[in-house]
């Protein structure tokens, strides 16, 4: 009995001391524990838009003097609330942006890149630019003939074969000159001519079908343009903005500039003509990453694209969207991704040269021949200039229009189709429907009206904007 009394006894003992040991270890760990703890904890939103905002990538002070100990006072969280505002991307800073590059940076009714020998005078009716109801109803008109007649002296094809049109006259008059000076008269049938011309109108009738069709087809795939920005900009509105505010506006500022960024990779200019819209829409410190990624591309236009995967692979991998409206997206991207190419590809191949050598070659023939063989059929020196003249005037007109519009990128509407492109763009994200029956709705801008966020629309009274311009 003693015996066992002794064991209980020590064992109770044994027990007393492991308990002790226990609670001072826990008290020496505890104050390690609640550190690491802290300093593994994820830190709030508006820390985070602080730490990506920063030059170096490094959190500022006032983030680190929270973490480390703690919450701070009410004024250190009202500056940390004034910054996070000041970081984050807004409905309302996207359409200032637009605004300011629709009437500041790009705010000329016209291309002033095209050069003035296309474009004509800045009332006169060109393909350069986009056509409202006026325009229609002043092309339509009976007068036209008058117009046309009227303007004739001035007219731009005029300019552009004046060169042409006063080789030929000299060589006109020094026939005329070398045929006085030598009585002997010889008499030529404009019969043997007349077989040459046929194969030449046919010859430039067919040039000029060629370049009227690469005409019609770039213009076609700018209109598409414009389509597939505005089917994109409804998608990530639908989509992608109920999920995540700034990543939609961020793919939002994308694709309001693609029209901008494919036009100056259409047209052969310098990269320093869309620094400042791609600054503008992608501002620092929120974008400068990705400005910086899109002006140091060889395709500028397909950095958008590249981007915009990139973001819908991310919200996919999250199941933040739905696998239709990620196959949506996905094909509008394809889309635009298409126009790149097909538009590359009428910039890159043009008519063929042989063709276009041979055509070129029958026409100085024939019109070398024609002074000749028209004064020596028996017209006098007058209407043998005349008709050369004329004649000249309609085959060298009809080879310069097809050489005009063989490149039809330096002629159709690409500043203003760009402009339509991102106000289509925008219009998706400040113009959205009213809510539906139960649809919840959770939008910073609440306290905002449509006519508030639509400033860009005009910059004077916007109750007379109208929607009259053909796309």
């Amino acid at each position: 009995m003693i015996l066992w009394k002794i064991m209980a006894a020590s064992a109770s003992f044994t027990m007393l001391l492991s308990f002790a040991a226990l609670c001072s270890v826990e008290s020496f760990l505890t104050p390690s524990l609640h550190a690491h703890q802290r300093t593994l904890q994820p830190a709030p939103t508006i820390r985070m838009l602080k730490r990506y905002n920063s030059p170096n990538g490094s959190t500022s002070d006032a983030t680190q003097s929270a973490t480390n100990n703690g919450p701070t006072s009410i004024a250190s969280e009202t500056t940390d609330e004034t910054s996070t505002s000041e970081s984050k991307d807004s409905m309302k800073k996207f359409s200032q942006d637009v605004g300011h590059v629709l009437h500041e940076l790009r705010g000329l009714s016209s291309d002033p890149a095209i050069p003035r020998h296309l474009m004509g005078r800045s009332n006169a009716l060109s393909y350069s630019k986009s056509w409202t109801l006026d325009d229609w109803e002043t092309h339509n008109s009976r007068k036209r003939y008058f117009r046309y007649l009227w303007h004739f002296p001035r007219s731009r094809l005029v300019r552009r074969t004046m060169p042409q049109q006063g080789a030929l006259m000299i060589w006109t008059l020094l026939f005329l000159w070398i045929e006085h000076q030598f009585p002997h008269k010889h008499h030529i049938p404009l019969s043997a001519l007349g077989t040459v011309s046929s194969f030449l109108a046919f010859l430039l009738t067919l040039r000029s079908n060629q370049g009227l069709g690469r005409l019609d087809e770039a213009r076609r795939l700018w209109s598409k343009l414009i389509l597939n920005t505005r089917e994109m900009g409804q998608m990530i509105a639908a989509f992608v903005y109920p999920v995540d505010k700034q990543v939609a506006l961020m793919l939002a500022r994308h694709v309001a500039v693609f029209g901008w960024l494919l036009k100056s990779q259409l047209r052969f200019t310098k990269k320093e003509d869309v620094v400042d819209i791609v600054r503008t829409m992608l501002p620092s410190p929120l974008y400068k990453e990705d400005a910086d990624y899109i002006l140091s591309q060889r395709q500028k236009a397909a950095a958008v694209t590249t981007r915009i995967r990139q973001v819908l692979a991310h919200l996919g991998k999250q199941h933040r969207l739905t696998t239709a409206e990620e196959i949506a997206i996905d094909h509008t991207a394809h889309a635009l991704s298409e126009i790149l190419t097909s538009t590359g590809r009428i910039r890159a191949s043009p008519i063929p040269t042989l063709y276009t050598s041979h055509t070129s070659r029958l026409l100085v023939f024939y019109l070398f021949w024609l002074p000749p063989a028209l004064r020596m059929s028996g017209l006098s020196g007058g209407v043998t200039t005349l008709v050369s003249m004329v004649a000249g005037f309609a085959m060298l007109g009809l080879d310069e229009i097809s050489h005009l519009f063989e490149q039809p990128f330096r002629v159709i509407p690409m500043y203003q189709m760009s402009k339509r492109s991102m106000l289509g763009v925008a219009d998706c994200f400040t113009c959205r429907p009213p809510a539906l029956k139960g649809e919840v709705r959770e939008d910073d801008e609440e306290g905002l009206s449509q006519r508030e966020l639509t400033g860009y629309w005009s910059t004077t009274d916007i109750s007379t904007v109208s929607d009259n311009i053909m796309e």
